[in-house]
């Protein structure tokens, strides 16, 4: 079953620029987070190495001056009672292109395809402060949609970030 990044992808020959992946997102209908996850291949845990969407409800959120529903995240380490990770919508578009461009250096090899997993070390810059989030397991709410590394470059530009009260940017 083809899926929206799919639909994409099959139009490449290459690389391309932000404006062009923004574009492609723009002319097909874009499915709701949820959709995605339901459609596509998910687990019932964050797969580590490749990148992850799922729903979330945090546990704290009167005291957060705002969060994501549907974090898309790179998963880096169990933390108590969930996982760390690097979530890309805490980032506008252009930020998300260089931020995977940076973690290119972690990934297992050139190809970028399905095979390929990334091995994420925490860095001490702007990227990590900014999108490194606790995440609950109490407190997620769908199932982990796993998108591999030949799909991520479509995957940040999906508008499926639901920010509540208010927004990183």
């Amino acid at each position: 079953m083809a899926t929206v990044f799919d639909k994409i992808l099959d139009k490449t020959t290459g690389p391309k620029s932000y404006n062009w992946y923004k574009k492609e997102v723009e002319k097909i209908t874009t499915p709701g987070a949820r959709s995605l996850i339901n459609t596509g291949k998910a687990t019932l845990r964050p797969k580590y190495g490749i990148m992850n969407l799922f729903g979330y409800d945090p546990k704290y959120k009167e005291t957060l001056p705002y969060y994501d529903r549907f974090p898309l995240i790179f998963p880096l380490e169990p933390a108590r009672g969930g996982f760390r990770g690097l979530n890309f919508h805490y980032l506008q578009p252009g930020a998300r292109v260089a931020f995977l461009r940076q973690l290119a250096e972690y990934a297992s090899d050139s190809n970028f395809d399905k095979k390929t997993r990334y091995n994420i070390d925490f860095v001490n810059n702007s990227y990590f402060k900014r999108t490194t989030k606790h995440y609950l397991f109490s407190q997620v709410r769908t199932s982990f949609l796993n998108i591999p590394a030949d799909e991520m470059a479509v995957a940040i530009f999906l508008p499926v970030a639901r920010f509540k009260k208010g927004s990183p940017y």
